[in-house]
Order: C-alpha cells, then sequence, then structure tokens
C-alpha cells in the first residue's frame, strides 16, 4: 500500500510557504492562507524552470556517465584479448621442440614442449609477461647451455594463424631476432617451407573470372534420314505417262483435211 504524503508547514511567505514532507524534504507550495505550524494532507508544489533545467543536466550527466561505462567495458574487453587471448602459434624446432601461443600484442600466454626434449628445454622456465622475441632468445641461450645446440646447427622457424600476413610477417621477424642475438655463432636460421607453401595455396585460391566463352548452340538431326532419294524414279521427268505416240498415226492423215483434192463439192 502507497504511503500518503503529509506536510508541515515551516515558514510562511506572501506566495508560497516552505512545507517539510513525511519524509524529511523540504519543499515549496503555494500559500493558500497556511500558518506556521499547520499540518496538510495535500498542497500545490512550485516546480520552476531552473528545476526542470536541472532535472535534465542531472539527466544528461547520467547518459554521457552509463556511455562512458559502456565504451571502457567495450575497450577493456577489447584490450584482455589483445594482450591475453591467444592469436598463432610460433615453433621453434631445435631438436627440442618448443611451442609459443602469442596474442595479438605479440606477448606469450602458452609455452609448450612438443617432445620429450622439449619440454626438458622449457622445465623451470618463466614465461610470463614476456613477449616472443624475449622468449625466443632465452629458449636458445637455454638450448645452447643445455648442448642441444652448437656452431653448425639450425633453427627452423613455424608460425601458423588465420592470417597469412600475420603468419609471414612473425615468421620473419623472428627469424631476424634470432639471427641478430646469435650472431656469434654459426647456427642457421630458416623458415619452414610448410608455412610458405600454405601462404602460396592461400594466394592461389584467389582466382580472377576470365570473360564469358561463348557458347555455340548445335542443331539437332531431325528424326527422319535423307538417304539421297527424293523420291522419284530415275526416269521421272522421261516418263510422264505418255508412251510417245500422240494418237496419231504416222501415216499421211496430215496432209488430208477432209475435203478431196480436187475441189469438187
Amino acid at each position: 500500500m502507497e504511503k500518503k504524503t503529509t506536510y508541515l508547514v515551516m515558514e510562511t511567505h506572501p506566495a508560497y510557504a516552505i512545507l517539510l514532507d513525511n519524509e524529511g524534504r523540504f519543499v515549496k507550495a503555494a500559500n493558500c492562507g497556511y500558518e506556521r505550524g499547520d499540518r496538510l494532507e495535500s498542497a500545490v508544489l512550485l516546480r520552476y524552470p531552473q528545476d526542470a533545467r536541472a532535472k535534465r543536466r542531472r539527466r544528461i550527466r547520467m547518459a554521457v556517465s552509463l556511455a562512458a561505462c559502456i565504451c571502457l567495458a567495450i575497450f577493456g574487453v577489447e584490450q584482455y584479448r589483445y594482450v591475453f587471448v591467444p592469436y598463432g602459434k610460433i615453433q621453434m624446432e631445435i631438436n627440442p621442440g618448443v611451442e609459443m601461443e602469442v596474442s595479438r600484442s605479440g606477448r606469450v600466454v602458452e609455452l609448450n614442449g612438443t617432445n620429450a626434449d622439449g619440454k626438458s628445454l622449457i622445465d623451470g622456465y618463466e614465461y610470463e609477461g614476456k613477449d616472443r622475441y624475449e622468449v625466443a632468445d632465452e629458449l636458445a641461450d637455454r638450448a645452447i647451455e643445455m648442448d642441444y645446440l652448437a656452431d653448425g646447427g639450425e633453427i627452423v622457424i613455424t608460425a601458423d594463424a588465420q592470417s597469412a600476413e600475420w603468419v609471414q610477417v612473425s615468421e620473419r621477424e623472428i627469424q631476424e631476432e634470432l639471427e641478430g642475438h646469435l650472431a656469434e655463432y654459426d647456427i642457421r636460421i630458416v623458415i619452414s617451407t610448410a608455412s610458405e607453401k600454405m601462404i602460396q595455396e592461400e594466394t592461389e585460391s584467389i582466382t580472377i573470372p576470365g570473360p564469358a566463352q561463348e557458347t555455340q548452340q548445335s542443331v539437332q538431326p531431325s528424326g527422319e534420314v535423307d538417304d539421297g532419294d527424293s523420291g522419284y524414279g530415275d526416269d521421272s521427268y522421261g516418263d510422264n505417262g505418255y508412251s510417245g505416240d500422240s494418237g496419231y498415226s504416222d501415216g499421211d492423215d496430215a496432209g488430208d483435211s477432209g475435203y478431196d483434192d480436187d475441189g469438187d463439192d
């Protein structure tokens, strides 16, 4: 049940009065003939334009603060993913095999040995808070100290990620870093051909379609087969139904017109 608000008149002025409600708040109300000490069940509270502006400013400040909190939360999530979430892997094959899981910032978030010697190489090594270059240099130094690597040796670098560009850049930068760090040794730093093949396949998979080829419509033969015979005999024009006899005798009937030669009647 909603509690009813009551007021106590604290001060009176010609146009307004100062009231104290039952929740301990001071409010201004129209002075309807009140006297100090009166108890009121209802009052006409006064609201000034500046009060509305102040309330609107408070709402704006709250909205801006909320938007800032949302932006900070989004930025914090993205920053966390950028620093702590694995984005790709970098493998170092010496004889011990080790694999670094690296975030977008280059920070090593996980380190594993891919074989027994690799697990022995990273045993007791602290990689937390270090980037991929520092970890690669220190692992190479540990491999030399533990006689896994010496002059004439080789380190094979292999990177793996969804982005072929990230793979190519990471392998090249790790190669340059190790070459500079191990410059006093005769150690080759090479990039695995497996990653180069992956980049080449990804490049070749992007094909540009050529112009559309015109298709020729083939004419299908009809069901009847023409054997070269027109349906007429060989002498279709030589034999036209007449036997060559015009119906007149070969005699001299043509010279006889039916009249006597002597002209007699």
